[in-house]
């Protein structure tokens, strides 16, 4: 036993070597090295780790931040706990190297947890960590992470040891923000004002006093969606409105749209939710089409949709879809029409996003040639790897959140058959 104690000790500190040698070496990542020395603890956590993907912003991302932002102000402002989250959003459960990465989105996980807290709400609340996306972008991989932010591969498969792979990237991965922060930053007003108008019991991360909620999808109505049902929304009462909004909920589920098929999901509300993709490769919830998919947040992940959810269409039958109508005439309230103001008071807009183009063309639905899941990599339990995964349920009807994240986390293996 005393054997291979001392047996483990060499190989932990050779790996810390590794992992040290590798980081100091190249000269464009002597930010994120120096970063990296007050933080001896993740040093020591990813030198042991197996199975990983490091995504290392060089010096030049680093010097782009605006300090303004969320990891400028961290940054300035020397915040500790801040800087810890944002390192540990850049390790990722899993092997991805750059030549299996496709022009579907894998949705990945990192090592942020919700242990790293800022004014008591964690900047994470995901099981199993952060989530961010890989994309392939013409001959580019193309991180996806929080306000809807692009990070470039400039350098691919710097290789440290055989579990451990670094990526040089052109910007930092960013945080997600919350439901709230997003939808005001989007100009989703509408939304935004009958969120709050309907005061739910849940806390969406901006309300430490109601219930918690976390790995969750929502589907977001645009603006002209709830202009659409206007007279609808000046005779629903509060019980209605809630009645509604958690009809676009789903609990304890991560569902991307790569997962998503021809399915049903139960809802927060209790009703169903009817799934379906179709022949042009659109998605779409009961007879509303997701307009722009998986936006990431702290604590869940959204869809933007394009006409407002009906509870009374809990049984919808796919059969009615109309694919090929404008939105205004597939409004799921009979006789709704539209009102000069709505009964709630839109905020004031902050929009702050610039969608890049890759978000509006990236495929958003699995195709046939995309690669299945399974999980590769050491089992040992106290290495940080990417075991705690496993393959879609049944007919994928429950837990979608597993082949959201893992449609396509057979990179490795695919690669070493």
């Amino acid at each position: 036993m005393r054997l291979l104690t001392l047996a483990s000790l060499v190989a932990a500190a050779a790996a810390q070597s590794d992992l040290v040698s590798v980081l100091e070496s190249q000269d464009d990542l002597s930010t994120l090295f120096s970063v990296l020395q007050g933080f001896p603890d993740l040093v020591e956590t990813l030198s042991s780790a197996s199975n990983i993907t490091i995504f290392a912003p060089t010096n030049e991302a680093f010097e782009s931040v605006p300090e303004d932002s969320a990891i400028g102000q961290a940054i300035a402002n020397n915040d500790t706990t801040a800087i810890a989250a944002l390192l540990t959003n850049h390790v990722y459960q899993g092997q991805y190297p750059a030549e299996a990465v496709m022009e579907t989105p894998v949705w990945i996980q990192s090592l942020l947890d919700d242990s790293y807290e800022m004014d008591g709400m964690p900047f994470s609340n995901f099981t199993g960590g952060q989530y961010s996306g890989v994309v392939l972008d013409g001959d580019d991989v193309v991180v996806i992470s929080g306000d809807l932010t692009l990070s470039t591969v400039t350098e691919a498969d710097i290789e440290i040891g055989d579990s451990v792979i670094v990526h040089k990237i052109d910007n930092p991965i960013a945080f997600s923000p919350t439901l709230e922060a997003y939808t005001l930053r989007d100009g989703l007003l509408n939304f935004n004002a009958a969120l709050a108008t309907a005061d739910l019991p849940v806390n969406f991360g901006d309300d430490s006093d109601k219930m918690p909620i976390s790995d969750f999808t929502i589907f977001v109505p645009n603006d002209a969606a709830f202009e659409n049902i206007g007279s609808v929304l000046e005779g629903a009462d509060l019980e209605t409105l809630q009645e509604v909004l958690t009809y676009h909920l789903v609990a304890d589920n991560v569902v991307f749209s790569t997962a998503l098929g021809n399915v049903s999901l139960p809802s927060y509300q209790g009703g169903d939710l009817t799934f379906t993709v179709a022949e042009d490769g659109s998605a779409w919830v009961n007879n509303a089409k997701i307009v722009f998919p998986n936006v990431l947040l702290a604590n869940g992940v959204a869809h933007v949709i394009d006409s407002v959810l009906n509870p009374a269409d809990d049984d919808f039958d796919r059969e009615d879809i109309m694919p090929y109508a404008d939105a205004s005439d597939r409004v799921a309230f009979e006789d709704a029409s539209p009102v000069s103001e709505l009964p709630f008071s839109a905020p004031t807009p902050e929009m702050t996003y610039t969608t890049p183009g890759l978000l509006e063309t990236y495929a958003a639905v699995a195709t046939d040639g995309d690669m299945e899941a399974t999980q590769t990599g050491d089992d040992d339990e106290d290495s940080p790897d990417a075991t705690g995964t496993s393959a879609p349920e049944e007919g994928g009807a429950v837990k979608m959140m597993t082949g959201g994240v893992l449609a396509g986390a057979m990179l490795v293996s695919m690669l070493m058959i």
